[in-house]
């Protein structure tokens, strides 16, 4: 890469990362961030940053791993360190997902001039499976763009080292990043790498069949791998297959607007095959939040859709006769992608950061530290769930529903946060009622804020 080039690169870069920041920090601080899951993974990461074992009252595990097999969240350990808060995890969190434009943008340049290399990057950036990433909480799938990402590069430099060190790290990142290693090796086989591409699908095979059938259920508190009845439908009747990929309806429209922000050009490319593990996952599951368009489930195809499109895009460029007309088209093709990536599939979280109202504090910010001032550090304590990631580092924290434990306190704001997963306010006030009728009394009330002791 050019010097020239590394400027706009690393503005575009730190650009995206402030915004993603500013995104999932003032949701944070407007008590729209949850319990599950930016409050299991500041309570899971304060208790590593302390060498103790990774439990979660929240998740009701007590140890994570047991739950979903993602170690790699440990590298977020030190640096509580040094800023041990939530708003820690969002910065990093961001930071993961705009460092991911950098292998992007070198794939597209190694076949695309700067100028356009850099508008489908930030189309990239722009895509709504990146964006709502950063608005919703905090995750482990932070980690696989970037990854994804250098091993798709890697694939394309032929720098096996690169691949094999991206690949170990994706297996650590979620036990479902070990299907795309596999789909790394396939693809290998079938351009001609055979020998590198079994190696790496016969060993993505046996790290997958082990995190699955060995790791996980000697961790979890009830052994097994708790989500496996989200394929149950498939297991006990794989011939279905084809009817759940496209069932409901509501599984095409996602791979619309998987295709449609990049036009299709995706399928141009034979990179496009790498997306197949990957939307196996997310389609063929019977639980609906892994084919909803909310969340973050898309993140990682998002690098290799942009990959893809580019790779699609120099093909196409490639059949036209004049360079002219071949300029033409490919500057106007990478607007466009830009454009429609920025927009679809509409209520973008990024554009928030143009309306003044997204920086102003909430009406009940004040109210709301007393009320959370009012609890002692370390003391156990039941919340409503957009409350728990403001007081997840504790040994004891629960998401108040009627199953939630007899805790030393209880605090909730029906009104002014969300009752999910309850239904209404009414259901908060019920609990808080019968907490009451139990010999929990109020030391706090102010507003809508109610803080309970036992």
């Amino acid at each position: 890469m050019l010097v020239r080039e590394r400027r706009p690169l690393a503005l575009m870069t730190a650009g995206f990362a402030g915004a993603y920041m500013l995104v999932g920090l003032f949701r944070h601080w407007h008590f729209s961030s949850n319990a599950f899951d930016l409050g299991i993974f500041d309570q899971v990461i304060w208790h590593s940053s302390r060498f103790e074992k990774p439990a979660s009252t929240i998740a009701g595990h007590s140890n994570i791993f047991g739950d979903h097999f993602h170690p790699i969240i440990a590298l977020f350990a030190p640096l509580y360190w040094i800023a041990p808060a939530p708003e820690t995890l969002i910065v990093a969190q961001a930071i993961l997902l705009a460092a991911s434009l950098v292998p992007v943008y070198l794939f597209l340049r190694a076949r695309l001039s700067a100028g356009v290399a850099v508008t489908l990057a930030a189309a990239y950036g722009c895509f709504w499976g990146v964006q709502r990433t950063a608005w919703f909480d905090v995750h482990e799938i932070a980690f696989a763009p970037v990854l994804i990402a250098t091993a798709v590069l890697a694939i394309d430099q032929k720098r096996w080292r690169w691949l094999w060190i991206a690949s170990g790290l994706l297996v650590l990142v979620k036990e479902d990043m070990a299907p795309f290693v596999s789909g790394c090796g396939a693809y290998l086989i079938l351009t001609g790498e055979r020998r590198r591409g079994a190696g790496l699908l016969a060993a993505s095979l046996v790290v997958f069949a082990l995190v699955l059938l060995v790791i996980i259920p000697a961790l979890n508190d009830a052994g097994g791998w708790q989500y496996s009845s989200a394929f149950e439908s498939l297991r006990f009747a794989p011939w279905n297959a084809p009817l759940l990929l496209v069932t409901p309806p509501e599984k095409l429209r996602l791979v619309l607007y998987w295709l449609v922000p990049f036009l299709f050009l995706p399928l141009r490319s034979p990179y496009a095959l790498l997306l197949i593990p990957v939307a196996l996952e997310r389609l063929l599951p019977s639980n609906a939040n892994h084919w909803s368009y909310g969340g973050h489930y898309s993140a990682p195809l998002a690098p290799v859709l942009a990959m893809a499109a580019g790779d699609g895009l120099a093909r196409l460029a490639a059949r036209a006769r004049v360079a002219h007309s071949r300029r033409r088209v490919v500057v106007g093709v990478a607007a466009a992608v830009l454009v429609l990536s920025a927009i679809i599939p509409g209520h973008q979280p990024l554009i928030r950061l143009f309306a003044a109202k997204h920086y102003r504090p909430v009406a009940f910010r004040d109210t709301a530290h007393r009320a959370l001032a009012s609890i002692p550090a370390g003391a156990s304590v039941v919340a409503q769930s957009p409350i728990v990631p403001h007081l997840s580092q504790r040994v004891e924290v629960y998401v108040l529903d009627a199953n939630a434990p007899d805790a030393a306190y209880v605090v909730a704001a029906p009104g002014d946060v969300s009752p999910w997963p309850l239904d209404s306010a009414a259901d908060i006030r019920r609990l808080l009622d019968e907490r009451r009728s139990r010999g929990y009394r109020a030391i706090f009330e102010e507003g809508n804020w109610i803080v309970l002791a036992r």
